[in-house]
């Protein structure tokens, strides 16, 4: 009886758990992740051998897989091979040639045209170039008497440059694929704080978002003269309240993550309003903490939320169609992510910063 009368008063207690606890426990469970959460608990049962190649899906079956798990970059060696340490190392006493090095808080996120995958890490303040065919890692932590202090956004055009924001600095770095310093933005162009960044190639235009002046500036990418600026603080449409990603569509329409707001906005090629989607709240299609934006080759925005931890895939016309994530450190799962991007196969990376990771997927396709 006196098990029974506890148990009524555990369940009470759990009742009144915050409401918001329990619609985030809702959204995780809906999105098929729930198993992972709870670590299937349940019935101790005999052990089952793991399927041959396991894949991570969302969402789960019976329904058609749209995304897919691939794999995770946390340090060096998720790339690098060990070195072996030579007799010689062994007589003299030296220290071992493998130190690991964690990618630590990576942000900003992009590949190249030799695919391989280059991010920003705020807490290294470096530049990470990983060529997994080669299996090396390049390093940028500046050039010609500049260091680069928090390098947060990062974008790469056709022939391999690499533009890095630098917030700290206001200014944004042009690099060449090796890594030497050809240009910065800033100073007499009005950068203030610049985050996320995007390249429309046919219109030679970069994007800059600054979110300290509320506005998405435009640059001629050849010149890299300013040429439009888009925006300015406000509640309306088509104005900002401290604005973080950037992402241009196929079409060449751009739409920004607007963070204060909690919504993302869609402006065509023209730089006119399109639409908005998406409001403060805890309920699927709602945002808390919008950061990076990408679009898939259908479409689709991928949007990141760093306080659900996961990002939400919406429609071309805004309409939400899954998510995929929720808190925590085992694939899939997301501590604080920031960054999102892409590539022309499709390939998804999402960086997780104090995971210390770039997860990447793979979007199968939405359609039938």
């Amino acid at each position: 009886m006196k098990q029974a009368e506890e148990k009524q008063v555990e369940e009470r207690t759990i009742m009144r758990a915050d409401s918001i606890s329990i619609r985030l426990l809702k959204f995780i469970a809906i999105a098929g992740a729930l198993p992972l959460l709870l670590g299937f608990a349940g019935k101790e049962k005999a052990p089952v051998a793991p399927p041959a190649n396991p894949q991570l899906v969302w969402p789960l079956p019976p329904e058609k897989p749209r995304v897919k798990f691939l794999q995770e970059l946390g340090n060096n060696f998720d790339i690098e091979s060990k070195k072996k340490k030579s007799w010689v190392d062994k007589v003299v006493g030296n220290a071992d040639p493998n130190h690991i090095e964690y990618f630590e808080k990576p942000a900003g996120i992009a590949t190249d045209s030799r695919n391989r995958v280059i991010f920003t890490t705020t807490q290294r303040s470096t530049v990470f170039i990983v060529d997994q065919n080669q299996k090396t890692i390049g390093r940028i932590q500046g050039d010609r008497g500049i260091v680069l202090q928090t390098p947060l956004g990062v974008v790469v055009d056709a022939k391999d440059n690499i533009f890095v924001s630098d917030p700290l600095q206001h200014m944004v770095l042009k690099f060449d694929t090796n890594g030497h310093l050809l240009a910065t933005i800033g100073g007499n162009a009005g950068v203030k704080n610049p985050t996320f960044m995007a390249i429309d190639e046919g219109r030679r235009r970069l994007y800059v978002v600054d979110s300290h002046v509320h506005q998405v500036l435009v640059f001629d990418l050849d010149t890299l003269q300013l040429k439009q600026s888009v925006g300015k603080r406000g509640e309306k449409n088509g104005e900002f309240n401290f604005p973080v990603g950037i992402a241009v569509g196929p079409d060449g329409a751009f739409a920004v993550t607007d963070t204060g707001s909690c919504s993302v906005q869609v402006f065509s090629p023209d730089f006119k309003f399109i639409r908005r989607f998406g409001q403060q709240g805890d309920r699927p299609g709602e945002f808390i903490r919008p950061k990076g934006i990408a679009i898939d080759k259908e479409g689709n925005y991928w949007v990141v939320d760093a306080a659900f931890n996961n990002f939400q895939i919406f429609g071309p016309k805004g309409n939400l169609l899954m998510w995929v994530g929720q808190f925590g450190n085992v694939p899939g799962a997301f501590n604080l992510p920031m960054g999102i991007f892409i590539d022309k196969a499709q390939k998804v990376y999402v960086s997780d910063q104090l995971n210390h990771r770039v997860q990447i997927f793979q979007f199968l396709g939405g359609g039938e």
